[in-house]
């Protein structure tokens, strides 16, 4: 049984150890040894700093002369590629400028021509959209029965007419402030491909990602090659709804790897490219133009009729 005795014992045996910790660390402190181990910690703080300043400072110099090779060969990639090929772009609101000037040189430099750019506003409201229609364009019979319910399959039909096949812009031009932000460029000749630029963020209508696939799919039934990217930092990747209506896909458009995949994509080439686990490759096979020619050449050999023994 536990007394009052031994209650008594362990408080004194804890203070008699409280005591003698003091006198350790009075004895300790006069000789200097806290401190030294003070400074000793501090010292190897301010190497470890001074070493990840320096690794940080060799990435950095490293990234640069990767860059300044990404660029330097760039042209020499992708040069001739595109020659004389009307491309158009439509760019989500939250894709940004940047990524769009980033993808017009990319044409530029392989050889095409940026004809349009369409910016779509991913936050549009479509009973607004719907209501406009229906105000502004009510003796169109194209958008006659356009309600909430096909809202999406009209204006992805539409949308995929006048971009790609030149079929004037009045939906665009009704669509502006509501659905559509802005449109720049010509409308009036057809274009060889149209590209879609997105950065899928979570506040975006859920009607948006529904209206990108009726365009793309439309896009296809007009025989109009179409393409889409995304930058590496999209919040939430948008390449697996490309994936699912066969449409050749890019995820990091915001570098040069990923723009050498956009051209090649716009030349023909097939799959998903990128760092995202979604992707095929990083980069598609590269090829010289003759060797791209070649390859997508119908075989020359003479098959052979073989008559079965009776």
């Amino acid at each position: 049984m536990l007394t009052w005795r031994y209650h008594l014992l362990s408080l004194v045996a804890v203070f008699l150890a409280l005591g003698l910790g003091v006198l350790v660390g009075i004895s300790l402190s006069d000789n200097g040894l806290v401190d030294t181990s003070q400074d000793v910690l501090v010292e190897d703080i301010q190497h470890n700093i001074d070493d990840l300043q320096n690794q940080n400072n060799l990435l950095g110099r490293d990234r640069a002369i990767n860059q300044r090779f990404q660029d330097d060969t760039f042209p020499f990639i992708v040069g001739g590629r595109l020659q004389g090929k009307r491309i158009a772009i439509v760019a989500s609101s939250t894709a940004g400028d940047e990524l769009q000037r980033k993808l017009t040189s990319a044409v530029h430099g392989a050889g095409g021509q940026v004809v349009s750019n369409t910016v779509l506003n991913t936050r549009f409201d479509p009973p607004a959209v719907t209501a406009k229609i229906k105000a502004e364009l009510k003796n169109d019979t194209q958008f006659a029965t356009v309600d909430d319910s096909t809202l999406i399959t009209v204006v992805g039909r539409e949308l995929a007419r006048e971009i790609g096949r030149s079929g004037g812009t009045r939906l665009l031009t009704t669509l502006q402030g509501t659905m559509v932000d802005s449109i720049n460029g010509s409308y009036d000749a057809p274009v060889d491909a149209v590209v879609i630029i997105t950065r899928s963020e979570s506040d975006q209508a859920p009607a948006y990602s529904d209206l990108e696939k009726q365009f793309l799919l439309n896009l296809k039934e007009l025989g109009v090659l179409s393409a889409a990217a995304e930058p590496t930092d999209a919040p939430r990747s948008e390449i697996p709804l490309f994936q699912s209506v066969d449409v050749s896909s890019v995820d990091n458009l915001d570098s040069r790897i990923g723009q050498v995949s956009l051209v090649y994509v716009l030349y023909g080439e097939k799959g998903s490219f990128g760092v995202k686990p979604s992707a095929d490759l990083l980069i598609p096979i590269l090829r010289s133009l003759k060797q791209s020619a070649a390859a997508a050449a119908p075989s020359s050999t003479p098959t052979t009729s073989v008559t079965p023994a009776t």
